[in-house]
């Protein structure tokens, strides 16, 4: 939830979510299929709040959340719902972003949402005032970092880093992109970071969606060194969903 990559290949799109969280919090659940509100989607679990940080859902929605809107924000000692309870929730949608955009956000703490949904890229940002939607480039890669963590300098730093990787051409798979986190070096700022046991990444998630009717999410659990491989059967094609087109301009990288 505080590392997002999105990379389009030639045959599938690849999602990619780093979650840095307290070690002391409870271990997450590693991903199941789940069936809400008769929609089944695909995602790991926070055993502490019952939500999520990343999932797919078997109408080809993808959802990858980011603490923080724009900037850091001072926190309230108490909050009316779970971040994670509210990706959960859009899991459940064949429309995230339009259910995302009738929302009651009030008292929610900021977030950011990196969506797919009717085969376009979505950047939705709550400032915790007001909402903001973003179309994105799909045709491009991208990265996240979540504003809780990443101050302006250590997010240049790291999209610097990963434009470098990206020139290069590089074979996309789980292993490709995890030994790229691993050569950024910066136990504060770096992918695979560890601010002295206190915030340290504690799993990697690798979801590939590809033109044929199942998603993959290859989820590793650091704290265990573990691996966990599932997938999810998918409908249909986004275009056979007959969904409503959102004309938005487009955010560039």
């Amino acid at each position: 939830m505080c590392t997002v990559l999105f990379i389009p290949t030639k045959d599938k799109k690849v999602f990619v979510s780093l979650r840095d969280e307290s070690p002391i919090r409870p271990r997450a659940i590693a991903p199941e299929l789940y069936n809400f509100q008769d929609i089944n989607y695909l995602a790991p679990k926070d055993a502490f709040a019952g939500g999520t940080w990343i999932g797919v859902n078997e109408f080809r929605n993808v959802l990858i959340l980011l603490n923080g809107g724009f900037e850091n924000h001072l926190k309230n000692e108490k909050y009316t719902l779970s971040r994670g309870i509210i990706v959960k929730d859009l899991l459940s949608s064949s429309l995230p972003v339009l259910d995302w955009n009738i929302m009651e956000m009030y008292n929610v703490e900021p977030f950011t949402l990196i969506v797919w949904s009717e085969n376009k890229l979505f950047q939705l940002v709550w400032d915790g005032e007001t909402k903001h939607r973003f179309r994105l480039d799909e045709s491009i890669p991208h990265i996240f970092s979540s504003a809780t963590l990443y101050n302006k300098d250590a997010k240049t730093k790291r999209e610097e880093e990963f434009k470098n990787w990206v020139v290069m051409d590089p074979p996309v798979s789980k292993f490709t992109v995890l030994n790229f986190f691993k050569s950024f070096q910066d136990e504060h700022n770096g992918f695979l970071m560890n601010r002295n046991e206190v915030v340290k990444t504690l799993s990697y998630s690798f979801l590939e969606l590809s033109d044929d009717k199942h998603a993959t999410l290859d989820y590793y659990d650091f704290s265990k060194f573990t691996h966990h491989e599932s997938s999810i059967a998918l409908k249909m094609n986004a275009e056979d969903c007959m969904l409503p087109n959102f004309n938005l301009p487009k955010k560039t990288a």
